[in-house]
């Protein structure tokens, strides 16, 4: 990472502080009292050794100091704890800012760009490297101000009683940061290539595990096992190449100020033997004094210094952040119109082109599609699809069907028109035309949840909503089963439901609000034929007014469907009702024929 990139980074991590302002300050002002505190109590400290060393004091005489020595102790240590507590609190105001300013960015770039990584990578992202930025936030920025403040509070005690002493401090103290400036830079390199080594190991390891029985069906079990002990040793060397910047960094500092502490203490040994006379008259109140500030005053440098290293992390740890936070977005292609709702929502596309090196919506496609040397997933499609109708959508495998729906959903970018409701859906903002669409594709997602959040997903729906949502979607036999109806807990991926019964808890979902169109990609593949039956009854179930769009491959649901759309090879071959295309398109009858012969179907 370049050095303006490390820059960039650093900036954009202060201007995330901002919800954590109020945390920081107080944390800042208990650290500044505790460096107070702590010249008070160095002082009543070599008072009293002065006493008793000097006057003669006896310890009964000192019984003040003493308490007073103990209230301090005890109010330093609340303001310490007072310090940890607003720290992590500080900490953690940003970490959660971080994670949704991701998480919403993720949700806006849409699924085909979450699909680039292994789900393990993004974990990583979300959690661990997000979590980095805790000591940074936490320590590092109120260490960056009390390493000013103590230290210039503690020269201007120090030169009334010994300039030397105070030129000591003066002239070592810069050591310490500089030396922390360069040995961090490393560090921020090191960690940087340290979280992209973690990022690839827990999408590695995940994967593997989510494919745990296919590669034990395949006996690939110990390549697997090779490859992640090879994924871990390169982790771990960039791990301790991280510790070994750590702990270099941790013996230049304690060096520096070792030094720096020993020159003070030789000055002051020496001047109240007499053998120094320049620098003012040192007595053992004086010399004990400045001795316990000489390590307090080097204190917040070597504090800073250590914590150097949690800069070193967040920032590294925010490169990946920021790549992912620059992308550009499908909306920036999109005008900010909203959906006309007085409009039948008649879906209109002329000349649809969707060009293969295009990953998402966030870039848009060469103007003139001649130019465009790379192959077209979609090339020059058009058709109608009237408000009401049951279009199917079929073709062989790597026909287009699924680009074709992301498209219409707005996670591709594209060349041509589509039209929703007689308005250009380039002129549409992408929110309110997905808020009229909902999605149910092959595999149900199930989140560890009630069957109440699994329906409403996070939407401001009620529980009677929910209910009548999931009776349409044939799915009341589901809460007899469960022993605390709406609120019993599902396991993740559905692990306590029937592959029928999740995708019909899916279906709710998509039920639960009112929607003009509805896409389904393949709703009943992985189901046995009782569960398919209920879905396609709930299916039948919908209002007339909603568009269904459905990519299938079983010819008893093309049957009933109003109007089908084939592809091959990303072409449009055929367009028409299933009766007109069976007479007309020589394209469908060999796609049922073939898929007659087969007797069963196969699956994308």
């Amino acid at each position: 990472m370049s050095q303006t990139t490390q820059k960039q980074a650093y900036r954009w991590l202060l201007r995330q502080t901002g919800s954590a302002r109020y945390w920081l300050l107080i944390s800042m002002g208990l650290g500044l009292l505790n460096g107070v505190l702590l010249i008070i109590q160095a002082s009543i400290m070599a008072g009293m050794i002065h006493q008793l060393v000097m006057e003669g004091a006896t310890r009964e005489m000192l019984t003040d100091d003493f308490f007073r020595v103990l209230v301090l102790v005890v109010a330093r240590g609340a303001c310490t704890w007072g310090r940890e507590f607003c720290g992590f609190r500080a900490g953690a105001c940003v970490r959660v800012e971080v994670r949704k300013l991701l998480l919403d960015k993720l949700r806006r770039l849409g699924p085909l760009v979450i699909a680039e990584r292994p789900a393990g990578s993004w974990s990583a992202i979300v959690v661990e490297q997000v979590e980095e930025l805790q000591e940074f936030i936490a320590k590092y920025l109120p260490q960056m101000a009390l390493a000013v403040m103590l230290p210039a509070i503690m020269l201007v005690v120090a030169f009334p009683r010994s300039w030397v002493v105070g030129i000591i401090f003066l002239g070592t103290a810069p050591l310490i940061p500089v030396f922390m400036v360069l040995v961090g830079m490393k560090a921020a390199q090191a960690n940087r290539k340290n979280f992209q080594a973690l990022s690839r190991l827990g999408g590695f390891f995940l994967d593997r595990l989510q494919g745990l029985e296919t590669l034990k069906l395949f006996q690939r079990t110990s390549f697997a096992q090779t490859q992640l002990a090879d994924a871990s040793e390169d982790f771990r060397i960039k791990t301790m190449q991280v510790l070994r910047l750590a702990f270099l960094s941790s013996t230049v500092l304690e060096f520096f100020a070792s030094v720096s502490i020993a020159l003070v203490a030789v000055f002051l040994g020496m001047s109240f033997l007499g053998h120094i006379t320049f620098g003012g008259e040192v007595t053992l109140y004086t010399g004990l004094f400045l001795l316990l500030l000489a390590p307090e005053y080097y204190q917040p440098l070597r504090e800073l210094g250590t914590y150097y290293h949690a800069r070193a992390k967040a920032v590294g740890a925010t490169e990946e952040i920021l790549d992912i936070l620059s992308r550009k977005e499908s909306e920036a292609h999109h005008g900010g119109l909203s959906l006309p709702e007085a409009m039948p929502l008649t879906l209109e596309v002329k000349e649809l082109s969707v060009s293969a090196t295009i990953k998402s919506a966030v870039n848009p496609l060469p103007t003139d599609a001649s130019d465009n040397k790379q192959p077209l997933l979609l090339d020059r499609l058009s058709f109608k699809i009237e408000p009401g109708t049951r279009v199917g959508i079929i073709g062989s495998s790597g026909a287009g069907k699924t680009t074709l729906i992301n498209t219409l959903m707005g996670f591709w970018s594209y060349q041509g028109e589509i039209k929703a409701g007689g308005q250009s859906l380039a002129d549409t903002r992408l929110g309110s035309w997905r808020k009229a669409i909902a999605w149910l594709g092959q595999q149900p997602l199930i989140i560890h949840g009630s069957v109440y959040d699994n329906i409403s997903f996070g939407r401001a729906v009620s529980r009677e909503q929910c209910l009548d949502a999931l009776a349409r979607a044939q799915g009341m036999d589901i809460l007899a089963n469960l022993p605390d109806g709406l609120d019993s807990v599902l396991k993740e991926q559905g692990g306590n439901l029937s592959v029928g019964q999740a995708q019909r808890i899916a279906l709710a979902r998509a039920l639960v609000l009112p929607v003009r169109l509805l896409i389904l990609d393949e709703p009943t593949a992985s189901l046995d034929s009782v569960s398919e039956s209920l879905v396609l009854d709930a299916l039948d179930a919908i209002p007339d007014d909603c568009t269904v769009i459905t990519i299938t491959h079983r010819i008893s649901q093309l049957k009933a469907m109003d109007q089908i759309l084939m592809l091959e090879k990303g072409r449009l071959v055929a367009d028409g009702s299933p009766a007109t295309l069976a007479r007309e398109s020589a394209s469908y009858q060999q796609f049922i024929n073939m898929h007659c012969n087969q007797g069963s179907l196969d699956n994308e």
